[in-house]
């Protein structure tokens, strides 16, 4: 694996707060769309052109189009399962769906000497707003339902809504967190709604349909706020202690510096990751963090059933991160099991899994207990989302210092793609036995030895768009730290570029 920064002015220096990728159904497609929605109140819209026929490797980006109807700051992206419509929702809570027009067009607000530099348009197909009379919300996060007929959306009024595509209308509102909603994902089985808020608990909400197959309402099942686990032998110790389990917060307060929690679950529904997790020192007394506290940064992992049977203890714990996890992304590739595997959950085939702190990638699969990869100094200031391709070749990373970075997968490198045969029903997945099994399973990641010097040779890219120029690095003072006003000013210039670092790779297959 290797990481790069791509060197361009994304938005204008302005900090970036999402990305997707648009894939077509052919997996030699000739066009690979990224789009980025930035602090500048745009979403843009990007071409990768690979190097030959490796398409884990950028060559050059071109920009194709900017898409400029949000009023402020642009929070999410995501392109529907379709993916012929382009969602995209931020501070002036509106949520709109975008369209590529099949002639070139310019649209209200887009000056002339801007509109030059277009390559496509693209329109504004529909604009979603809720009916309350508090009016719209800043929202943090949105997720589409598996048929593309609705949209999941997380508000900083603390509400889930969910909005019908076809009847342009809000249908169900689940008002029932007590701080921001900062992430929000939707079932691939289409049974829940499931968010995650600066309340530091996560909410399962069952989706209620009528009798026509339109989402009626949502039906709260259980909030994930405390969970059982073991204490640490001692303060600071990464060693654990399996006959002194204690309960405590298994989530940050609202005091994170981060506006987002964006949790994932897996392309099956059978495994949900939750960010922005905590693992205490049990012995002490104090919830707050301060104090004889103890508190290490992890990530929880619930399987399905778990999450039907209201369980509040998670499955699996990736506890000792150095900073926040903040973003969870599942790779939408299925892989093969290895030979003689010994996943820690019973499943057919493999997952991959990506996890983000402020400052770090950690890549995951369900075979081993320790990553396959960890990526450090990819950016100056936090990352703010992530976002795979299609077919596994490459993970897109984007940062509040206004840049974007991706790590290429080489092709077989994660194992062979799974091919489900027909007819074959996916149980549910089930724990495997032995030490993983425990009360609470604890991966540590600390006792990985990091490597103090860089294992790949960092490639330097070479990626201006058409008509921009090309940037010297990303900038500094552009981390945004509080839960309400972003800063969009100030970006000083420094004459050095970020150099990735492979930490850690691990070559199991």
């Amino acid at each position: 694996m290797e990481a790069t920064n791509l060197q361009i002015y994304w938005h204008e220096s302005q900090p970036i707060y999402s990305l997707s990728f648009q894939s077509s159904g052919s997996r030699n497609e000739q066009q690979t769309r990224l789009v980025t929605a930035g602090g500048d109140n745009k979403i843009r819209v990007w071409h990768l052109n690979f190097e030959g026929q490796d398409r884990s490797k950028v060559d050059t980006i071109d920009f194709l189009s900017s898409l400029n109807q949000h009023e402020q700051a642009v929070n999410v992206v995501r392109f529907n399962p379709q993916n012929d419509t382009l969602a995209s929702a931020g501070d002036d809570g509106q949520l709109l769906l975008w369209r590529k027009n099949d002639t070139m067009s310019k649209d209200f607000g887009v000056d002339d000497d801007e509109f030059a530099d277009f390559k496509e348009s693209w329109y504004v197909w529909k604009r979603l707003r809720s009916s309350s009379a508090a009016g719209s919300s800043e929202i943090y996060d949105l997720a589409w339902s598996p048929d593309g007929k609705f949209v999941a959306t997380g508000s900083m009024d603390n509400s889930v809504r969910v909005f019908d595509v076809a009847g342009e209308s809000c249908v169900a509102i689940a008002a029932d967190h007590n701080h921001y909603v900062q992430g929000i994902v939707w079932d691939p089985q289409n049974e829940f709604i499931i968010s995650q808020s600066a309340d530091r608990s996560v909410h399962l909400h069952r989706i209620v349909y009528d009798g026509s197959g339109t989402v009626a309402d949502l039906k709260l099942l259980n909030r994930i706020i405390r969970g059982d686990g073991p204490c640490r032998k001692a303060a600071n110790s990464t060693e654990l202690d399996y006959s002194n389990i204690k309960s405590s917060y298994l989530f940050h307060n609202e005091t994170l510096p981060s506006f987002f929690r964006r949790l994932d679950i897996s392309p099956c529904g059978n495994l949900l990751c939750l960010p922005a997790g905590i693992f205490k020192n049990c012995d002490s007394t104090s919830e707050s963090g301060n104090g004889n506290d103890e508190l290490a940064n992890a990530v929880y992992v619930f399987t399905r059933s778990y999450l039907k049977s209201n369980s509040n203890k998670p499955m699996l714990v990736l506890p000792f991160f150095k900073k926040p996890a903040l973003v969870v992304s599942f790779c939408p590739q299925l892989y093969q099991l290895s030979e003689n595997p010994t996943p820690y959950v019973q499943l057919p085939y493999k997952l991959v899994f990506a996890i983000a702190t402020s400052d770090e990638v950690f890549i995951y699969d369900t075979e081993a207990t320790q990553p396959i990869c960890i990526i450090g100094n990819l950016h100056y200031t936090p990352i703010t989302d992530l976002s795979w391709h299609r077919d596994g070749t490459m993970l897109m990373v984007s940062s509040t210092d206004g840049f974007c970075s991706y790590i290429s997968v080489a092709k077989g490198s994660l194992g062979a793609e799974y091919i489900k045969r027909e007819n074959t029903p996916i149980a549910p997945p089930t724990t495997v036995e032995g030490p993983v099994a425990k009360v609470l399973s604890i991966v540590n990641t600390l006792p990985v030895k990091r490597k103090a010097e860089q294992d790949a040779t960092t490639v330097q890219a070479s990626i201006q768009p058409s008509n921009k120029a090309l940037d010297t690095g990303p900038k500094e003072n552009a981390s945004v730290t509080g839960s309400e006003n972003k800063t969009q000013g100030g970006a000083k210039s420094v004459k050095r570029r970020v150099q990735p670092t492979l930490i850690l790779q691990n070559d199991k297959n």
